[in-house]
């Protein structure tokens, strides 16, 4: 009886239709209890005028009351599910997105309870959404500063290559650069040796000290692919240096990371800071060919070493045609170091010119006068003997011992010491008369400089 009672009151679809029906039925208490009152005390006779007796008014009080419990019961059925769907709704709300309301009902409230459902899945779809994009963002956000560093450090390596650092320097913070660029992965550079043909380790970074030092490899030995393993890393990259088309070195980038895989923007990257290698590394060709062919020193404006050797070769051989005399000189500034370090790069400099100004002006046109290193100069005199560079040599002590007073130290003047020697008396070639002119000058400062030696 109930469930036909309760099916037929859920007949309508509506909330409205419902609220009608529970307000009519649970209406008919308040009627009923009126009517009571009527019959039992203001016309208590109307009962025996309608036949009715006190079981039957009993009976039908009975059926009024069940009947307005019914109301009562659907008005329930109408509330519980919107109070069920409040607190329901209020755990959503503070966050709980699996959450849904479990209300299945052909009315409003079954509506209502269906759209926060599609609201909820909405909002979760949107929050996932959300936070894919909030992790793409961050890819995208590191991936921009890691450019930027590279950025940065490509700049740096630029203006090293232009200023001509030291190319040890030069390629140790390139590969330093890309160490921190890649995550403080391991970093190492492996050059060819000109003599020997083998790849060694000529920078590298994060990377154990005893596995690189002494580490050597052919190329037949890399192919084969033993350079992750002899490195001790899981995951290699390994990019080929070349110049002029000529492969002079190897960039090997690696990690112990587990599933790491080295994606085609890094191997793109790392290309960059591969052609900034090359870059360095032909710069240091060309600069070493510069110096090689060059012939003129830069402080002093003398020829340098190489021309020296060179010119004295060619003097020494015509000298053996001709059976004519070569004389070399070797002037070796006395106490410069303690120069440099009492005045400075500057001072020092223009003392190296004035010695050169010194020793053009002592010979002929036909002589040549060179720098050899810091504080040693060559004089090259063709034709002359012995005696005749002695003269030469002892005159151009005392030139220097009065021209440079004027850089002198305190009460101790600049001086020199000077060594002497001649083809064919003291060597017949350029190692073996230089080295005859420097045991001299050597000898001098031994016997208590500012002197010629022979």
């Amino acid at each position: 009886m109930l469930k036909m009672l309760k099916d037929m009151s859920m007949f309508p679809k509506g909330l409205r239709y419902k609220t009608m029906i529970a307000f009519s039925l649970m209406s008919l208490i308040p009627i009923l209890v009126c009517a009571w009152l009527v019959i039992t005390y203001i016309f208590p006779n109307i009962s025996l005028f309608f036949g009715l007796t006190l079981s039957n008014i009993s009976f039908i009080l009975f059926i009024s009351i069940f009947i307005s419990l019914l109301g009562l019961y659907i008005t329930r059925e109408m509330i519980d599910p919107v109070i069920k769907m409040a607190d329901e709704a209020k755990t959503i709300a503070k966050g709980d997105l699996t959450k849904l309301i479990d209300i299945n009902r052909e009315d409003e409230v079954g509506d209502l309870s269906r759209s926060l459902n599609l609201m909820t899945q909405k909002i979760k779809e949107n929050m996932e959404e959300l936070r894919t994009y909030g992790e793409k963002t961050k890819t995208i956000n590191m991936e921009i500063h890691k450019k930027v560093v590279a950025l940065s450090g490509l700049l740096q390596i630029g203006h090293l290559i232009s200023s001509s650092e030291a190319l040890k320097s030069t390629l140790d913070f390139i590969i330093q650069k890309i160490s921190d660029i890649e995550d403080n992965s391991a970093a190492v550079l492996l050059l060819v040796s000109e003599e020997t043909k083998e790849y060694y380790v000529s920078s590298s970074c994060n990377i154990e000290e005893k596995k690189v030092s002494g580490l050597k490899f052919k190329q037949s030995e890399l192919a084969a692919g033993i350079l992750a393993g002899k490195l001790g890393l899981k995951n290699i990259v390994d990019l080929p240096v070349t110049v002029a088309g000529k492969s002079i070195g190897i960039l090997a980038v690696g990690n112990n990371e587990q599933g790491f895989v080295f994606a085609e923007e890094e191997k793109e990257l790392l290309k960059v800071f591969v052609k900034q290698i090359a870059i360095s590394v032909e710069n240091d060709i060309l600069v070493r060919k510069s110096r090689e062919l060059s012939v003129k020193d830069d402080i002093t404006g003398l020829y340098n070493e190489n021309y020296v050797k060179t010119r004295l070769d060619e003097e020494i051989k015509r000298a053996v045609v001709y059976q004519r005399p070569c004389g070399y000189l070797l002037v070796d500034i006395d106490d410069f170091k303690d120069f440099y370090a009492a005045n400075g790069e500057a001072k020092s400099f223009a003392l190296l010119k004035e010695m050169g100004v010194i020793l053009k002006n002592s010979v002929t046109e036909i002589d040549r006068v060179g720098r050899l290193t810091e504080d040693r100069f060559a004089v090259i005199l063709p034709e002359k003997n012995k005696r005749q560079c002695v003269n030469i040599a002892e005159e151009i002590r005392k030139k220097i011992e009065a021209g440079l007073g004027k850089a002198a130290r305190g009460d101790k003047k600049i001086t020199a010491s000077i060594g002497v020697s001649e083809n064919p008396i003291d060597g017949s070639t350029v190692a073996e008369l230089m080295e005859k002119a420097e045991k001299l000058a050597r000898g001098a400062k031994t016997l208590g400089k500012n002197r010629v030696s022979v």
